[in-house]
């Protein structure tokens, strides 16, 4: 007959009890183990944590070796409404009296009306006949039209079967012939066609040349020739379109400064002033100033990030390696060499000063930028402004110098905070070593745990033997106490 069986069910003992304390006290290395590999694991996260902010300071050091950033220069006009401006790096600082005469404008004409339906624009064909129409460009004046020899003149076959108004507008608008054409409507007399030079100034002047298919000139004002513009002309002998005689007209901005008259095709242009860009305005007649002057706002929103994320990363790093002497406490990397060389090298960066450099840049505390008692920056731009106004060449140098005797201070940054993130650099060599701990901890838990684990089967196997012992020995005993018992009650009979 099968039997059930439990470790001391026969003799009473707690093995299970017993084996557990037992297995607590042989588990003690394991502990160890997890509270080391736990310090290992917060330690590579520390490490991961120093790298991003290492890699953002390394971006905020690379735009501070800009050689154009510390000479950035601004264009300030006193009236927008009469010109506007930007400067670049060649500009020099100035102020200059503008005055804006005329500004550049397109050639727009219109022509007669034409009758189209006002809800779908459609009308029946202008021409009876196949034609042509020519489009030039040039220079009107003194009554003379002089075709630009600069600009070749466009002519687009008219077809007679497709030469509606919206067709042709279409047509001349894919000639690609530097005028463009829209359709305006302008009442019951229906819809005019509007041609528009591309570019502005006097040389854009339009002409508008009908001919039939054998290339005769047609000036009759019928068909097709409603579409003339002759400007030499008059009306109804090629001259079919008008234009507003002040605001239509093709002409040059007219312009002065500092009293010298000047012209552009343009009202945007960057040759009248070296460095500048400037744009006239709607105002006319009325002088402004312009000044150009040394522009340090973006060098010191540049400089500013990088303080920041100097900070950043002097709080984190500051905060990993400290030690609270009255308690004892230790953080995650108190005593860690890598932590300590960092902290020594990022010291070092800021207190660099490139050999052999003079003027008024010579060192960060120079431009404002100065190391506190507890590791981090503070910047004074006002100190900023004062060297860059005395100087925007020293303090690009400074920065950006890349002499292998004299590196600037934030090339050099750069290429050390690119050393310490390379694949064999300070961090690397810091969390392969950690790394390669945790891998050596994972082995040794994994024999160990074996091991506890054959322990445990043997002390299991110990105590179910005494278990059996104990429970022998107790069933021979509560035997002998029955036969002795027996006995002593058949004597007694």
């Amino acid at each position: 007959m099968a039997t059930i069986s439990s470790a001391g069910i026969g003799s009473g003992l707690d093995v299970n009890g017993l084996v557990s304390k037992l297995m607590a006290v042989e588990s003690q290395p394991l502990e160890v183990l997890n509270t080391r590999e736990a310090s290992y694991q917060a330690k590579l996260s520390a490490y991961g944590s120093l790298k991003g902010a290492l890699a953002s300071l390394q971006t905020s050091a690379l735009a501070l070796t800009s050689t154009t950033l510390f000479k950035s220069m601004s264009a300030t006009s006193a009236n927008t409404s009469v010109v506007s401006a930007s400067a670049n790096t060649a500009a020099s600082a100035g102020t200059y009296a503008v005055k804006v005469i005329q500004r550049a404008q397109s050639h727009v004409i219109a022509s007669q009306a034409f009758a189209l339906d006002a809800t779908t624009i459609t009308t029946s064909d202008i021409s009876t006949i196949d034609g042509k129409l020519k489009i030039e460009l040039g220079t009107f004046s003194g009554g003379t039209f002089t075709t630009d020899p600069d600009k070749t003149p466009v002519t687009i076959d008219i077809d007679a079967t497709a030469s509606t108004l919206p067709e042709i507008r279409d047509a001349i608008n894919d000639a690609n012939a530097g005028v463009k054409a829209n359709l305006v409507y302008v009442g019951a007399a229906g819809y005019k066609l509007t041609v528009t030079s591309t570019e502005t100034g006097e040389k854009n002047s339009i002409k508008l040349t009908t001919m039939d298919a054998n290339d005769v000139v047609l000036t009759n004002n019928t068909d097709l020739a409603k579409l003339s513009f002759d400007p030499e002309a008059t009306a109804g002998n090629g001259n079919e379109f008008t234009f507003d005689p002040v605001s239509g007209i093709a002409q040059d901005a007219s312009f002065t400064i500092d009293g010298i008259g000047l012209t552009r095709t343009t009202n945007s242009f960057s040759d009248a002033i070296t460095g500048v860009t400037l744009t006239l305005g709607d105002v006319l007649d009325t002088s402004t100033t312009l000044t150009i002057a040394k522009d340090g706002t973006s060098a010191k929103s540049t400089i500013t990030s990088f303080v920041k994320n100097y900070n950043d990363l002097n709080t984190a790093l500051r905060g990993m390696i400290a030690y609270n002497a009255d308690t004892g406490q230790k953080s995650v990397l108190t005593g860690d060499s890598g932590a300590r060389s960092l902290q020594n090298a990022l010291r070092d960066m800021i207190n660099y000063r490139p050999a052999g450099s003079t003027g008024v840049a010579r060192s960060l505390s120079d431009l404002g930028v100065e190391l506190q008692r507890d590791g981090s920056l503070v910047f004074t731009s006002t100190k900023f402004d004062t060297a860059l106004a005395a100087s925007s060449s020293d303090v690009s140098t400074l920065f950006s110098s890349t002499s292998a005797s004299s590196q600037g201070i934030a090339v050099r940054m750069y290429s050390t905070l690119e050393s310490m993130l390379s694949s064999t650099g300070l961090v690397a060599s810091h969390t392969d070593g950690i790394t390669s701990s945790i891998k050596d901890l994972g082995n040794r838990r994994t024999t160990l745990e074996r091991r506890l684990a054959q322990i445990e089967a043997r002390y299991r196997k110990q105590f179910n033997s005494l278990d059996s012992l104990v429970a022998s020995m107790q069933a021979t005993s509560q035997y002998l106490t029955q036969q002795l018992a027996s006995l002593s009650s058949t004597t007694t009979k």
